[in-house]
């Protein structure tokens, strides 16, 4: 009887095995397949050499479609027109004021060098508090 147990263990043993040697090889199989399936890559570029002409023409009609769409325009609110007069003055305020300081610093500019020159000679002629020789 002990015997008789024993093969059908080692039966049953071996039965099990080859279960899941089966099971892991359909595991394997499957697995293959649901990769080859989510290639999405794949499939688009099998699709695109198999059909051809219906890609090129859904593309040239996408293009023609999105071609005759408005393009899209920021409407500007209406200015009233006192407001459009005080900007017109004060932009011609500002202009008026930059041509006459670009005037002013033309016609000093000679005097402003020579007393930029006459105080930076002055710091280096210092030895106490002015820029120092980095190289001493």
């Amino acid at each position: 009887m002990a015997k008789q147990s024993q093969v059908t263990r080692a039966d049953r043993k071996a039965e099990l095995v080859s279960e899941l040697a089966w099971s892991r090889a359909e595991l394997a199989r499957n697995l293959h397949d649901v990769r080859n399936n989510l290639d999405l890559v794949a499939h688009l570029k099998h699709s695109v050499v198999q059909r051809k002409t219906a890609w090129i023409t859904g593309a040239a009609v996408a293009g023609w479609i999105l071609s005759r769409l408005p393009g899209r325009k920021k409407k500007q609110p209406e200015p009233k027109a006192l407001h459009v007069e005080n900007s017109r003055r004060s932009t011609e305020r500002t202009g008026i004021l930059l041509a006459i300081l670009g005037a002013l610093f033309n016609l000093f500019r000679p005097i402003l060098t020579a007393l930029a020159t006459r105080k930076i000679n002055a710091m280096v002629a210092r030895s106490d508090g002015g820029w120092r020789n980095p190289l001493r």
